[in-house]
């Protein structure tokens, strides 16, 4: 971590995780899609460069694609469009077990705006529309909202029905409209491309501090606060029992140094994912996931509201433990470590 003062440290990593500074205006339909002007330099139908993707995490391969078609938008002179889908489709197509979202439909769409194009364009996307070939999609879906004239896109992706649309075909039906395609090659970190795939999996292993590398920020996840079994109010440290979905690509298991984002107040945290062995006997399975929150300097109740949990960096697995004292001294020293990496109370952020 940067050497900086310790409260400052917390309102930085909450206001760059969640995006705080970053606002999405009152959209605009169009042709099946939902519309957002960010800058007021473009309106539906009207020429611009154009970059495609689901971008499902808005890691640092998507930016660079996306800041590369932001060189190619000023140096035509005209504005940037970032064309998406919502809902991810992976999320309609894959199976239950398969499904793993990076970033909510929502917090997805702020993080694009975060990048400053001059508008976003999410076609509505469920099984229907899976089933257009991607010719229909890009004459008329595409062209039927923008006067595309160029094309950014990773070398690896596909659009339309069973993913024909690949950047070889795309970049013959574009040449035919007087369109420039360009395929970009993947980034690569530490000799491996960065892709969502890769992401979601250092995130379901805990491995915290390589995702967010390859994230270009720390993660987070939203849930709502639900009661528990008041275990750790007993034992003197009071949690926030966070239940978010299960689609989320995040630890499964393990205790982090994180932020706990209440209303707008951002305050340090020692933060069990999954259900805690010691008193695991019989856990109840929903369709939700835990996250077992200790908030340093919070005081109140946190009951059925809303938290956003970021994680920073893993403490240590989660282990079963012989007995309570065991349990207490181990915890007592993990919000130690917290309270040495983040401070000790809540700082208001934007």
């Amino acid at each position: 971590m940067d050497a900086e003062p310790k409260q400052s440290i917390v309102a930085k990593i909450a206001e760059q995780a969640l995006f705080l500074e970053t606002t999405l205006p009152d959209p605009v339909r169009q042709g099946g899609a939902t519309c957002y002007d960010l800058t007021g330099r473009w309106r539906v139908g009207e020429s611009a460069v154009v970059a495609i993707g689901t971008f499902d995490g808005v890691h640092i391969g998507h930016r660079a694609l996306i800041a590369e078609a932001a060189d190619d938008a000023r140096r035509r002179g005209v504005p940037l469009v970032i064309v998406t889908f919502v809902p991810d489709p992976a999320l309609v197509l894959l199976p239950s077990a398969e499904k793993a979202m990076i970033l909510s439909a929502a917090d997805r769409l702020r993080a694009l705006a975060s990048l400053e194009p001059d508008a976003i364009v999410a076609f509505d996307f469920d099984r229907t529309f899976s089933k257009i070939r991607y010719d229909g999609f890009f004459t008329e879906r595409l062209l039927g909202v923008v006067d595309a004239l160029a094309v950014h896109v990773g070398r690896d992706f596909s659009l339309g029905r069973g993913g024909e649309g690949t950047v070889e075909a795309l970049s013959v039906l574009a040449g035919a409209y007087g369109i420039q395609l360009f395929g970009h090659p993947l980034i690569e970190w530490e000799g491996e491309p960065v892709t969502s795939t890769r992401i979601r999996a250092l995130l379901d292993e805990g491995a915290i501090r390589t995702a967010s590398d390859l994230l270009g920020r720390y993660p987070f996840v939203r849930g709502r606060v639900l009661r528990g079994r008041g275990e750790g109010r007993s034992l003197g440290f009071p949690t926030a029992n966070v239940h978010f979905d299960r689609a989320y690509a995040f630890p499964r298991d393990g205790v982090f140094c994180g932020i706990a984002l209440a209303d707008d107040i951002a305050y340090p945290a020692a933060i069990n994912f999954g259900e805690p062995p010691t008193f695991d006997e019989e856990p109840e399975r929903d369709e939700s996931w835990l996250a077992e929150a200790s908030l340093l300097g919070f005081s109140g109740d946190l009951y059925d509201r809303e938290l956003a949990i970021i994680c920073v960096e893993r403490l240590r697995g989660s282990r079963k433990f012989d007995d309570v004292s065991e349990l207490v001294d181990t915890v007592k020293s993990n919000l130690a470590q917290v309270e040495r990496l983040l401070g000790a109370s809540g700082e208001r952020v934007a």
